[in-house]
């Protein structure tokens, strides 16, 4: 008798758990974002090198390599292993510019504070017939300090941070529309 109700209370359990499943599942969550309208049909991307037309090397790589990134971390879309994804990423960066945002109190022509200025340029091409899906530019301004002497190892983490703030912005607008 008592192995009779282990058995009804644990089938009941299984059947409570698989009915509260069941409900959550119909909730509407979904891994990813929400796709455009333009994007719908999509399932894979490829990230083509971004164009440096900027002084600063390598911007074109970051920015790039940021972006694949950001898309797959977000899952809406998939990394083709394929020659002909469904869809194109290509992209310039435009211009990379810097400016003192503070100054030293002693000195105002030491800065203390800088900022990174970076603007990005991309397109969505549709892989079968070059068709373009969508295309926008992206700007992004970054501070960074001058704590240290070495302004050059601060501008390259300076420009590193750009880069993935353009790439989760540019993943935003093809996720969410």
């Amino acid at each position: 008798m008592k192995v009779l109700n282990a058995c009804i209370g644990l089938m009941s359990r299984v059947a409570l758990m698989a009915c509260l499943l069941f409900c959550l599942t119909q909730c509407g969550y979904q891994l990813g974002g929400i796709k455009p309208p333009e994007l719908a049909n999509v399932e894979t991307f490829k990230v083509d090198l971004f164009e440096n037309n900027s002084l600063e090397p390598r911007a074109g790589v970051l920015v790039t390599s940021a972006l694949a990134e950001a898309i797959q971390r977000d899952g809406t879309f998939k990394t083709s292993s394929k020659k002909s994804p469904d869809i194109r990423i290509e992209g310039t960066v435009r211009s990379i510019s810097f400016q003192q945002l503070r100054s030293s109190r002693e000195d105002t022509y030491e800065s203390t504070e800088l900022g990174l200025r970076v603007s990005v340029s991309y397109k969505v091409v549709r892989s079968c017939d070059k068709k373009v899906l969508m295309q926008s530019q992206v700007e992004e301004t970054v501070p960074y300090y001058n704590i240290s002497n070495n302004v050059q190892t601060a501008r390259t983490n300076a420009l590193s941070y750009a880069a993935r703030r353009i790439a989760d912005r540019i993943a935003e607008n093809l996720t969410n529309g």
